[in-house]
């Protein structure tokens, strides 16, 4: 597994989450593929667009893909570019999407889509190995069982596109922890500095050779010589089943089509114009934005929505980009540009 590439993505998906509250996921469509040597880019560009299509759709079938190969498009034609990238001493084909083309045929062929807003999982990871004192798993932890846990979730975030996050130690948090007594809780004290979609809260016990348990919202025992592989699986397992779940209420259906009157305020400058329609131009249920009118620094669009309204609307909420002056209006929304 190409652990440092996975440690410098999981380490931004954290900064950008912390900074943001980690809704939006800015390269949904560019995928990092593994790449050997440059005869082999052919093989990489396949499965790029195999992941990309279980990233947005968030379905691993492979229908979706034959649904669109049968269709008359190969997988090249919706590349923007690709190229090699370096990282650590290991290479990756870094290959971008275009996000037009894709939305377009997952719209005619009615594939349900997942757009940019994604949510954020905060494992909070204890570990009572027995040859020391309990601990969290950080992002900053260097031994062979936190590397599992680490390592999944980056591999996870990357190929799933959402944001799944472990604590950063600072300084402040070590002293903090090591300082506690009975009338402190760490646990408490981490989870109130990280803002989150959904907790995850797991112990790991070693309870002999080659003996642990899980406990908490995973609750299994492992007795194996090849234990780190079964906390592995066990942990992975329970993490694509806490992202499937995570996934359901976004799932955007591509086949349900209407066109909404957008209206919006505090556009003062053309940079203002053109960030304001970019920012709703990811919210990918939003298309084909036509300007109806413009003043008093108000916008007025007529767009094409997927899906419905109440999920446009959380959507909205989910970014920090707008806000929005009404919720009762079925063919209008009025929403405010913030900078």
């Amino acid at each position: 597994m190409h652990n440092n590439f996975i440690k410098h993505f999981i380490i931004a998906l954290i900064i950008f989450s912390n900074q943001s509250f980690g809704k939006e996921f800015n390269e949904l469509f560019t995928i990092y593929e593994p790449i050997e040597n440059s005869s082999s880019i052919e093989s990489s560009i396949n499965s790029s667009f195999n992941n990309l299509i279980f990233r947005i759709s968030g379905s691993n079938s492979p229908s979706n893909i034959w649904k669109i190969i049968n269709s008359g498009s190969s997988r090249k034609d919706f590349i923007i570019s690709y190229s090699i990238k370096n990282y650590d001493k290991r290479s990756f084909l870094e290959v971008k999407f275009n996000q037009d083309k894709i939305i377009s045929k997952f719209k005619e062929l009615a594939i349900p889509i997942i757009g940019y807003s994604r949510p954020v999982i905060f494992f909070l990871i204890e570990i009572e190995s027995g040859s020391e004192t309990s601990y969290f798993v950080s992002q900053d932890s260097k031994n062979g069982l936190d590397s599992i846990f680490i390592n999944s979730l980056g591999r996870l975030s990357e190929l799933r596109g959402l944001f799944l996050d472990v604590p950063i130690f600072d300084l402040e948090d070590q002293k903090v922890i090591s300082n506690s007594d009975i009338l402190f809780s760490p646990k408490e004290y981490l989870i109130s500095k990280y803002n989150f979609d959904e907790l995850v809260d797991i112990k790991l016990i070693n309870l002999g050779l080659n003996e642990w348990s899980f406990s908490g919202d995973i609750e299994t025992s492992i007795s194996n010589e090849l234990y780190k592989e079964d906390i592995e699986s066990v942990f992975v397992d329970y993490v694509e089943s806490v992202i499937n779940n995570a996934f359901k209420d976004l799932i955007i259906d591509t086949s349900t089509i209407f066109s909404l009157q957008i209206d919006v305020s505090g556009i003062n400058s053309y940079e203002d114009y053109k960030v304001s329609k970019d920012k709703l131009l990811k919210l990918i249920r939003v298309s084909n934005l036509e300007i109806l009118s413009f003043k008093n620094n108000t916008i007025r669009y007529k767009a094409t929505i997927m899906g419905d309204m109440t999920a446009l609307e959380k959507d909205i909420i989910n970014n920090s980009f707008f806000n929005i002056n009404n919720l009762k209006q079925s063919e209008q929304l009025n929403l405010t540009y913030i900078k």
